[in-house]
């Protein structure tokens, strides 16, 4: 009888700490969701209120003019960054149909540079033509178009009339031919500026600390931090914390491209619903690298955009996942850029802000 007792005791007590080991360890979960880095700003943001507070802070204006860039390629594969935000990128042997907007890599009135990184196209043309020919080298006749253009009005017209070409720019070639000056070379990168005037002005990532002289270590192990806490995010379904998580983020773009109230909860929607993704199954932070953006002032891990690389996950995010779409099994690849205001200590690493 006594034995008997003893058992129950050491069962119930094993019972007890383990009950005890998996609330803690819940607990720890919950409290490291709570504890991602998020500015004092939005603290108080939460999914109910996302979308009337974001409308609160968007100004309009009596002009609200949109930039846009529309490249075309010629022979090579390419990224274009935009004050050093990259704002398109191409690993394939498409041609953009629209142009793509940039006011979101434009933060204020005045000069603003361009840079265009261009890559060999290794297997594309396999994929393409089904040839077997791999290319590993930038071609003589390669070649990059790239109009910068201009829309006056809010809403972005069909009529061409109403299209301002601001700059026209087209790869440089070697001096008394016609053959692209990068030809040989398995990488080439130029820059261009062009002038844009808008009516806003926002300190955004300009005011971070420049990340490229931190030391690398500890600045690589805080951004897993930061992608584990988000991951916990996503895997609770919590939508309050991301609503604050991506406040000011996505305040910057809404602003930019003068979102109205609907626009803002499309926004919205679009980004809450990613937490509902069925069967979510994330992948591992790996094969990565530290990439900068904003001239120092930003950091996100991706995977590399230089070959040999995997071509399914080229130039995309290290944080990522699968999941079950209508027929099949589809990825989600959500850009999550870093930042540190200046004067904070790399704990606060976090989401852009506006």
């Amino acid at each position: 009888m006594k034995l008997l007792i003893t058992t129950l005791l050491f069962v119930t007590c094993t019972l007890t700490s383990c009950g005890q080991k998996k609330t803690n360890e819940s607990k720890q979960e919950k409290e490291n969701t709570i504890m991602i880095p998020i500015s004092d700003k939005y603290k108080d943001i939460t999914a109910e209120n996302y979308v009337d507070r974001m409308f609160e802070k968007v100004k309009h204006y009596d002009k609200e003019p949109q930039y846009f860039i529309r490249p075309t390629q010629n022979n090579c594969l390419f990224e274009i960054l935009v004050n050093d935000i990259l704002v398109h990128e191409e690993y394939s042997m498409e041609i953009l149909g629209s142009p793509k907007n940039i006011n979101h890599a434009i933060l204020q009135s005045g000069i603003q540079t361009v840079t265009v990184r261009m890559y060999p196209l290794g297997d594309a043309m396999k994929r393409a033509y089904d040839t077997e020919k791999t290319i590993t080298t930038l071609l003589p006749k390669t070649e990059m178009n790239i109009n910068v253009v201009k829309y006056e009005a809010f809403n972005i017209s069909s009529d061409l009339d109403d299209e301002i070409v601001v700059k026209e720019h087209t790869t440089p070639i070697k001096k008394g031919t016609d053959e692209f000056i990068g030809a040989g070379l398995p990488y080439y990168e130029y820059k261009f500026t062009f002038e844009a005037d808008v009516p806003y002005n926002i300190t955004g990532w300009r005011e971070g600390q420049d990340l490229t002289k931190l030391d690398k270590e500890p600045l690589e192990q805080q951004v897993l931090s930061y992608y584990g806490k988000l991951k916990n995010i996503y895997l609770d379904k919590d939508e309050d914390a991301l609503a604050r998580t991506t406040f000011g983020d996505f305040l910057i773009i809404a602003q930019t491209e003068y979102f109205s109230k609907s626009h803002i909860q499309d926004l919205w929607d679009e980004v809450k619903g990613n937490l509902y993704k069925k069967n979510i199954e994330f992948q591992p932070f790996e094969n990565y690298i530290m990439t900068f953006y904003g001239n120092g002032k930003i950091i996100s891990l991706r995977h590399p955009s230089i070959e040999p690389v995997d071509r399914r996950l080229r130039g995309r995010s290290a944080f990522w996942f699968k999941y079950k779409g209508e027929s099949s099994i589809r990825v989600f690849f959500p850009s999550i850029d870093l930042y540190l205001p200046k004067g904070e200590t790399l704990e606060n690493l976090r989401r852009m802000e506006y």
